[in-house]
């Protein structure tokens, strides 16, 4: 039988390990980089067989080793295509028409193959609509003979046929999008796109894909969003429900974000699911897990991954630290068609960029109606005129 492949990356404090197979991550001390890179080593073995991660090794030693972040992102979400089938009412990045200089597919497989070099360990291919690209299936072959971890963001409406039974080879996670019951979503995602999505998902399941759904949670949508997590829970379907932030297409929909009453009714009414040993129901403030890393890093390790422990990669080329920051107005960081990717990392990492983006957090959380965030994005949207009276009564 095949072993499973391991992937690790050297870092200042020692390395991170990471099953693309699973999604497993966790960190080494220096002594145990040193022991497991050694490789056919006895003690490696049973280092690795401890911590429940046996497999072939792959080792990635990056150009440039920061003492204060990751040498390299762990996941990039690649954006290879603005084009999409649908015109959701809150897409963040107001999503419908390819760009003008999108990327060739000869460009794109060199940015691939300067990330493998780095050490990303994962690449989400998203959107858009990711399944329009005709250069998908080829990005993916690509991506997984370096034993990448491969996942899709996608409204799951083309997620079946020949070619995704093709795909769903190379696919370890498909994240499909659903904001409600039927009537619900296809008013924000336009008519049938719900019993699409749903063939869409029965689809990847009978492929073998592991399916997740993320489901935007909003005020005018809360109650139906309990709905569904109770269908798709029945369904054995694992659910991420996430925050609402205002950009894109739906830049000024303040009155759309969660308040922290309406955060703890969605917790107390979601209760049972939250509960449930097998885990399938998570989202953003609700019984949040605490990272506790197993060795003593030098550094924070912050829930939000922007510029940290993840990036994004735009159709032309562009490099950006979040999905939802650079609709909200944050500039570019560099632009893989025209530098590498490690000299992008290093300046970002060196800069005041995500530090100064960090300082929003303690002004927003004092004055927020919403819960207490560590996301970068959320903190930079304006909720002056957000449910004003609420906030007085909190």
């Amino acid at each position: 039988m095949k072993r499973p492949i391991l992937k690790l990356r050297q870092e200042c404090f020692g390395g991170t390990l990471f099953a693309p197979h699973t999604g497993l991550r966790t960190y080494l001390d220096q002594l145990e980089f040193e022991t497991v890179a050694r490789r056919n080593d006895p003690v490696a073995e049973e280092l690795l067989l401890k911590l429940g991660m046996g497999g072939e090794l792959h080792i990635t030693y990056p150009e440039w080793l920061p003492n204060d972040n990751f040498s390299a992102p762990d996941v990039v979400f690649f954006e290879i295509t603005r084009a999409c089938n649908l015109r959701c009412a809150h897409c963040f990045n107001s999503s419908g028409i390819k760009l003008v200089d999108e990327a060739s597919l000869k460009e794109r497989l060199k940015i691939i193959q300067d990330l493998i070099a780095c050490g990303v360990q994962e690449i989400r291919f998203t959107g858009g609509e990711p399944t329009l690209s005709a250069d998908l299936e080829d990005l993916m072959i690509f991506a997984s003979e370096s034993h990448l971890r491969i996942s899709l963001g996608t409204n799951g409406i083309l997620t079946k046929g020949l070619r995704m039974e093709r795909i769903s080879k190379l696919l370890h996670l498909a994240i499909v999008s659903i904001d409600g019951t039927k009537k619900v979503h296809d008013k924000i995602r336009g008519q049938g796109s719900f019993d699409r999505a749903m063939e869409g998902i029965h689809a990847l399941q009978s492929y073998g894909i592991s399916v997740r759904i993320n489901a935007v949670v909003m005020r005018s949508n809360m109650d139906d969003i309990i709905t569904l997590t109770e269908y798709l829970h029945g369904l054995g379907v694992a659910v991420f429900i996430r925050r609402f932030i205002p950009s894109g297409r739906s830049a000024y929909d303040v009155s759309e974000i969660l308040t922290k009453k309406d955060y703890m009714k969605l917790e107390s009414e979601l209760s049972y699911y939250l509960s449930d040993s097998r885990g399938l129901i998570h989202g953003h403030y609700f019984r949040e897990k605490i990272i506790e890393t197993r060795v003593v890093l030098p550094f924070t390790r912050h829930s939000c991954s922007a510029g940290h422990r993840g990036l994004v990669i735009l159709p032309n080329g562009k490099v950006q630290t979040c999905g939802f920051l650079g609709p909200l107005g944050e500039a570019n960081v560099g632009n893989l068609l025209q530098e590498k990717f490690t000299i992008i990392w290093k300046r970002l990492v060196k800069s005041d960029h995500i530090s100064a983006l960090r300082r929003n957090l303690p002004i927003h959380n004092a004055s927020t109606n919403g819960p207490c965030t560590n996301c970068l994005a959320i903190a930079l949207v304006k909720q002056e005129s957000t449910n004003a009276q609420e906030r007085d009564a909190l």
